[in-house]
């Protein structure tokens, strides 16, 4: 189900992961560094929730081999700080 800013529950947590993993711009993480960090989902949706991001222009793939680099865009970046923005609206 979208949260208030379109994102799915698993499209937000995909993005935080990525952002507490540090892959950001030219810095990116490993598909494995991701299921690591997120252990709690399930791994079998993942490539679906990755897909949508990209999709969305969110997150950057790239493929080198069998190995998948994923890194935040600044659109993504923005994404975030709406998120927390709006988390920190509610508390108000």
């Amino acid at each position: 189900m979208p949260t208030a800013n379109g994102l799915s529950n698993p499209q937000e947590a995909l993005l935080f992961a990525v952002w507490k993993l540090r892959g950001i711009g030219n810095k990116p993480i490993t598909e494995d560094q991701l299921k690591a960090e997120t252990t709690n989902d399930p791994a079998e949706g993942l490539p679906a929730v990755l897909s949508q991001l990209q999709s969305q222009g969110f997150i950057q793939i790239n493929e080198n081999g069998d190995e998948k680099t994923i890194s935040l865009t600044p659109l993504g970046l923005a994404i975030l700080r709406k998120v927390e923005e709006d988390r920190l609206q509610e508390i108000k």
